[in-house]
């Protein structure tokens, strides 16, 4: 009992003898006398420095505003010298001879500077290169044919008709009926120019703009166009299109705070400067999908007042920027475009679409010619920057204040030294009661961090830092054991994870490259993994299908639904042929689902659907069938033809017999000359199945294709213009001769030529192309050429589809219907391919396909020969 008593007092001793030692120090020697000055500075800090802060912030404030709104200004008036020297030089160019060198020279001679970024993400270059001012100079006749025109630098051959509105490479255009009802030297002057860049298209994949090195550019032009007289007679309209990109070059450079320059600004700063037109419309901006532009479906200028004009939708970048529309972003900017047009500059606060708020300056841009006299403003520019950058020299200066104001803790000095002195020696003597044992301590730990374990702490200060070295040596055995445990599950974990890396990877692998579609369905018919080829076949994105329901990704195909929960309610694995209508066009595809074991599901069940894309082999199939329908129906033709040709000579020379003994009676001489006229008829009806059913021609020469197709597009001209259709045609001037009868290769396409011109009474357009393939699309050869021969007509009815190129098959009461069936016949004989699509109400396109030769051969394959190869391909 006494030994216990004894024991206790000095254990209590041990347990508060450190507490007091720090008691005792800190509060008799810093804690009263630091905590009298510490309040004492604070005090005096904080009333002279808000005093000082304060009134230098305002004038900082306003000093910064009107800075930046002079850069506005002066960037506004770089833009008005730019359109005035464009004017100028336009008309410079009307009183040019109208000679294509000339114009080239004086395309060479407008060369300015851009800073453009190049290369990839991964791999970024700035350059700084020298391009035409103008992307196209052109003069138009006073038919309203181009001329001349230098498109890029370089004088192009095609002759654009331009007198009727028209859809070129930027977009809608009637810059020649406009800048002829102007009066004599006035300028037309057009609002931008281009198709609308989505956000997807300039992005790539990046996660933000200024990483987006290599995505879609946005091309678009300014159209300068003038009425042209010589000897005050109308001579034609002359019209440079201004680049877009030198625009760019007044903002894309620009940062607001300070007075370096940069290729590309960053978008998230909040630091960009960008320009507006008259419209509203953003002309200029690190994000191209902002950008003014038509919409590449419809080929019309996207209505800000529409319901599809959202918040959403603009974030998305599927719409551009239009400041009068935006007041779901910030009311401010519908401000700064009206205070603009009425002439007025200024400087307030926006947010930007990503939610940054900013500073902005605008000026306006004054320019009164073509659509912009409406206003007298050819626009606006804004330069804005984040507020937080706005102010930092604001606070820069608060910093510089508070440090001067530091020195007014020199009058504390003396206190503090004499404080830290008495503070430094009570420090001496309290340090050397624990400073050892402290000591020993961190060399100990430091031993555990090299991994030394085996260690022994000899501490004997009678207090809580010897209990704290028995129970610290206790606690480096402890480590020891874990250390070792820990190291060998890191070993196996390790294994394991490299061995299921391998199988996600391989597994990963073989999905991804399968040559078949592949969805994998949940119970609850999700779709939970698609691989790319799917996605393609459906006309979809991978990223679209994940996580969407089977009811909504395949609303358009129930009997695939029901494939698929028949397979769920335990029926075998089975398939089905679907005909399916993408973005692409029809399709056929073949789709098989059955049950997959899935132990990521709830119920360990899944369903695998595997898809195949079907449609070579479909088309294959029907073309044959056409083919050989058309072979069966040619021979029954001839054999008609034969039997009635002898029975109508005869009648008609009977009947020809009768009309001249007739002479005495008028009367009837004129019935027999309107049955002569319909005998002739019906021979020449004989002459064309004779026509169709013929033996294939062996007057097969090597011959041009682009020369007979120009030859036959000579014979419809006359037609054309008389029934105002527009003819466009472009030729590949390079194609390889091939073995064909001209003269029937002409007969074939003219047939098609005169069909399409016959739907088109009222006008149109007439378009014929050719395109060489390298990987064909109907033959299993190694290349193929494509003719197509497109118009604007009414179309072809879907129910018509299967029966256009059948003997007497026709929809207009004069035609025989044997034009297009001649032309299968004679396309068939060259060994080729005709078929057609066509949309009601949108026209019709017959694309013939020829298979190429192997290089250097010049010979078609017969007809035999194209339908075993396709069959033996199939």
């Amino acid at each position: 009992m006494r030994g216990h008593g004894d024991h206790a007092p000095a254990k209590e001793s041990m347990q508060f003898s450190i507490l007091k030692k720090f008691l005792f120090a800190f509060l008799l020697i810093s804690l009263v006398p630091l905590l009298v000055l510490s309040l004492y500075a604070r005090q005096k800090l904080i009333d002279v420095g808000e005093s000082a802060v304060q009134n230098s912030k305002q004038a900082l404030l306003d000093n910064s505003a009107s800075l930046l709104e002079a850069r506005a200004r002066a960037i506004a008036r770089q833009v008005e010298l730019l359109l005035e020297v464009c004017e100028d030089d336009l008309r410079a160019l009307s009183l040019l001879p109208f000679d294509p060198d000339l114009y080239f020279d004086f395309s060479r001679a407008h060369l300015r500077r851009i800073w453009v970024r190049r290369g990839t993400r991964d791999r970024v270059e700035e350059v700084k290169e020298m391009i035409p001012l103008y992307r196209e100079i052109t003069y138009v006749d006073p038919e309203g044919v181009e001329r001349i025109r230098v498109h890029e630098n370089k004088i192009t051959l095609a002759r654009r008709h331009v007198a009727l509105p028209f859809i070129g490479s930027f977009g809608e255009e009637d810059y020649y009926n406009e800048a002829r009802a102007l009066a004599p030297g006035d300028i037309f002057v057009s609002h931008l120019l281009g198709r609308h860049v989505r956000r997807e298209e300039q992005l790539q994949g990046a996660p933000d703009v200024e990483s987006a090195v290599g995505g879609a550019e946005y091309e678009g032009i300014i159209r300068f166009a003038m009425a042209v007289y010589r000897d005050a007679v109308f001579a034609g309209v002359v019209s440079l299109a201004l680049d877009h990109r030198h625009l760019m070059e007044y903002t894309q450079h620009v940062l607001p705070i300070g007075d370096h320059e940069v290729v590309f600004p960053s978008y998230a700063s909040g630091n960009y400067a960008f320009l507006f037109d008259d419209e509203g419309w953003i002309i200029t901006h690190p994000k191209f999908w902002d950008i003014r532009g038509h919409d590449a479906e419809t080929g019309r200028l996207i209505d800000p007042e529409s319901p599809d004009y959202t918040e959403a939708a603009m974030k998305a970048g599927r719409t551009p920027f239009n400041l009068l529309h935006v007041p779901f972003i910030h009311e401010n900017y519908q401000l700064i475009a009206r205070s603009v047009l009425s002439g007025e500059s200024g400087v307030t606060t926006t947010s930007s679409v990503g939610d940054v708020n900013r500073v902005m300056a605008f000026a306006p841009i004054a320019f009164d010619s073509g659509v912009y006299r409406r206003t007298g403003f050819f626009g606006g520019v804004t330069l804005g920057a984040r507020s937080d950058a706005f102010h930092r020299p604001v606070e820069e200066t608060a910093t510089v204040i508070h440090e001067a104001l530091a020195l007014t803790v020199q009058h504390f000095v003396f206190i503090i030294i004499v404080t830290g002195m008495v503070v430094v020696l009570m420090a001496i003597l309290l340090a050397r009661s624990f400073s050892r044992p402290i000591q020993i301590l961190n060399r100990k730990v430091r031993d555990i961090g090299a991994g030394r374990f085996d260690v022994s702490v000899e501490i004997k200060s009678r207090d809580e830092l010897e209990s704290l070295g028995r129970n610290f040596q206790k606690m480096a055995g402890q480590l020891e054991n874990n250390r070792r445990q820990l190291v060998q599950y890191l070993r196996e974990l390790e294994a394991s994870k490299k061995e299921a890396v391998r199988e996600r990877d391989f597994i990963q692998g073989v999905f991804a490259n399968v040559v078949s579609g592949l969805l994998v369905i949940d119970r609850k018919e999700v779709i939970t993994v698609a691989n790319q080829n799917a996605a393609h076949i459906l006309g979809y994105d991978v990223e679209e299908l994940k996580g969407d329901s089977v009811a909504e990704a395949l609303s358009d195909y129930s009997d695939l639904i029901e494939l698929i929960r028949g397979v769920f309610q335990g029926r075998e694995a089975s398939g089905v042929d679907l005909e399916i209508v993408t973005i692409e066009g029809r399709k056929y595809i073949e789709v098989t689902a059955s049950s997959l074991r899935d132990t990521h599901s709830a119920d360990g069940r899944s369903v695998l659907v595997v898809i195949r894309d079907i449609t070579h082999r479909k088309k294959m199939e029907q073309y044959l069938r056409r083919s050989d329908r058309l072979v069966s129906l040619g021979t029954l033709a001839a054999g008609v033809a034969h039997e009635v040709r002898n029975p109508l000579t005869g009648i008609s020379l009977m009947l020809d017999d009768l009309h001249d003994r007739m002479t005495d009676r008028p009367e009837d001489q004129g019935l027999m000359r309107m049955a002569l006229e319909e005998m002739e008829k019906l021979e020449t009806i004989v002459n064309e199945l004779l026509d169709f059913a013929a033996n294939p021609s062996t007057r097969h020469v090597p011959t041009e294709l682009g020369a007979v197709i120009e030859n036959t597009l000579f014979l419809i001209q006359k037609q054309c213009k008389r029934q105002h259709v527009l003819l466009v045609r472009d030729i590949d001037p390079e194609l390889p001769p091939i073995q064909m009868d001209p003269e029937k290769m002409k007969q074939a396409l003219l047939n098609i030529l005169l069909n399409a011109l016959h739907v088109m009474p009222e006008g149109g357009e007439l378009h014929v192309l050719t395109l060489r393939r390298e990987n064909p699309e109907m033959f299993t050869g190694p290349r193929e050429v494509e003719i197509r021969i497109c118009d604007t007509g009414p179309g072809v009815a879907p129910e018509d589809m299967d029966y256009i190129f059948d003997p007497f098959f026709t929809r207009t009461p004069e035609g025989s219907g044997l034009g297009l069936s001649i032309t299968h016949t004679i396309i068939e004989e060259h060994g080729g391919k005709i078929m057609v699509d066509s949309k009601l109400g949108r026209g019709a396109c017959f694309k013939i396909f020829f298979p190429l030769p192997e290089s250097g051969s010049g010979e078609i394959p017969s007809k035999e020969e194209v339908h075993a190869e396709d069959l033996g391909g199939g």
